[in-house]
């Protein structure tokens, strides 16, 4: 191999492949990344076995040829690289890169070991969506997935897409958050994506920005970006018929500030700490909503804010850190809350006076308070 590359574009291709590269594997060349020089491109390659991240540059090609690199070193090389074009030469065993004055040589890792990549199916069924929105569509979905690794199904996010809009669900069964945006242009399709491959997915559609195609095909789904994609293996298993979840009626809605909230139930909230399971009652009525908490170790804390109410007050206990999740995913000014009971699941919604509100909806089970 021997090519020569832009200093920005070849440390643009090093941090894109990388971003899958895992400090402890079971096998060696899972902490390589993948260097392929063929007809004027550099395609760098790296994968987890769960996560595979591909991506293409030009290059000024001497001698075509392929080199597995160790990841983590080829990092910390180009991250300090000076300002000048990159030169690579070498074979498999060893690989001179020079860049301005420096040079250095790096021992080559079997590059025969590097397991195959699925690349995406060019006749599989492909989507179009904003980079923006589908960023900001994980962000307030993907927290209620479960971190429960004996539950896989549940550490999930459900995409599904069909009637020109994509929907993605997550639960960890206390807590639901589901949210639909309009595709650019639809496809239809549902995959059970893990919750930590499609927020790397969603962090790359923020760097990039443009628009993302969404690959739908059995057993995997890919992200493009351009000249990079990003492909990961589905949960194998059935998500939970979520939308029997969702209540069909509700007796009380409270409007209120959201940040007030989140404040408020941060202070409220610390006394909970070092008590597990602590949770913090929320008591609707006469125009306010009341915080309380009671620890038996630290005491008690309690806070009241303005609220607008329509019907009949209540109070309902709920787990501070899925509360304040809730209020972060909403992102408006002011929220929705819609209530039954002090028993039954409440619903979260953004809410404003203009109609371009996010179609999300984040249901949360009550806790119990003896």
């Amino acid at each position: 191999m021997k090519l020569r590359a832009e200093r920005s574009e070849f440390a643009e291709a090093v941090s894109w492949a990388t971003r899958t590269v895992g400090t402890r594997v079971t096998l060696p060349a899972l902490s390589g990344v993948l260097l392929e020089a063929i007809d004027g491109t550099l395609i760098c390659r790296a994968t987890d076995l769960e996560v595979a991240a591909e991506i293409t540059i030009p290059v000024q090609i001497d001698e075509p040829g392929k080199v597995l690199l160790p990841g983590r070193l080829l990092s910390q090389l180009v991250a300090r690289f000076p300002d000048a074009p990159v030169q690579i030469s070498g074979d498999a065993d060893r690989v001179e890169i020079t860049c301005g004055r420096a040079t250095f040589h790096v021992r080559g890792m079997q590059a025969e070991d590097f397991p195959t990549l699925a690349a995406p199916d060019p006749d599989a069924p492909q989507g179009v969506v904003k980079a923006d929105a589908f960023a900001r569509l994980v962000a307030q979905v993907a927290r209620a997935a479960s971190n429960d690794e004996g539950r896989p199904v549940l550490t999930g996010v459900q995409l599904d897409a069909s009637e020109g809009k994509l929907t993605a669900a997550a639960t960890d069964s206390y807590r639901l958050a589901v949210r639909s945006l309009a595709w650019e242009e639809a496809v239809e399709g549902t995959s059970l994506v893990p919750a930590r491959s499609l927020q790397e997915a969603a962090k790359a559609a923020t760097e990039v920005g443009g628009s993302v195609t969404v690959v739908l095909e059995p057993g995997q789904v890919s992200f493009l970006f351009g000249g990079r994609r990003l492909t990961t293996k589905l949960i194998e298993g059935s998500f939970p018929n979520y939308r029997a979840l969702l209540p069909d009626a509700h007796e009380t809605v409270v409007i209120v500030e959201r940040a007030a909230l989140a404040e408020a139930l941060q202070r409220v909230a610390i006394v909970a700490m070092g008590q597990a399971n602590t949770p913090v009652t929320l008591t609707f009525g006469d125009g306010s909503v009341d915080l309380q908490a009671t620890n038996q170790e630290m005491g008690d804390a309690a806070e009241a804010l303005p609220a607008e109410i329509d019907g009949d007050g209540l109070s309902i206990a709920f787990n501070p850190a899925f509360l304040l999740a809730g209020l972060e995913a909403t992102g408006t000014e002011r929220i929705r809350i819609e209530l039954r009971d002090g028993l039954k699941p409440a619903v979260l919604r953004p809410h404003t006076d203009d109609e371009q509100v996010d179609d999300l909806t984040y249901l949360l089970m009550p806790m119990r308070v003896s």
